[in-house]
């Protein structure tokens, strides 16, 4: 698991900020935006996602089955960044199969802990 925060400075990455509308805004280089008011899970898995745009090389003007293929690698990539195998399966005892309760364990939202739980699955397939 690692900070996205630790890994946008890293990279450089040139963070913005804007109202309104999406949680997150890859424009492309090493340009990022998040939404306003975002609380720290939000944020959190907003600038993971958006750094898997920007590590991938995506296209932010893509649209159709490019722009879905582009958001799911990003989600895919987010849910690697900030879940490990040994956490999930820890918060998985704890809470048995509750997804909001495993995604609370983890810091992270619903979507990325099903997206996690999806990659596992095909890759054990």
């Amino acid at each position: 698991m690692m900070d996205p925060d630790a890994l946008a400075e890293a990279l450089g990455v040139i963070l913005a900020e804007h109202t309104g509308g999406e949680k997150g805004r890859y424009y492309g280089g090493r340009h990022i935006s998040l939404r306003r008011g975002l609380g720290p899970v939000n944020r959190r898995c907003a600038l993971a996602h958006e750094l898997g745009h920007l590590i991938s090389g995506h296209d932010p003007t893509a649209a159709g089955w490019i722009r879905a293929r582009q958001e799911r690698q990003a989600d895919e990539f987010a849910a690697r960044l900030l879940i490990s195998p040994i956490e999930y399966a820890l918060a998985e005892q704890l809470h048995g199969p509750s997804l909001s309760a495993i995604a609370h364990e983890l810091g992270v939202t619903v979507h990325l802990a099903t997206t996690w739980q999806s990659l596992y699955e095909r890759q054990s397939a």
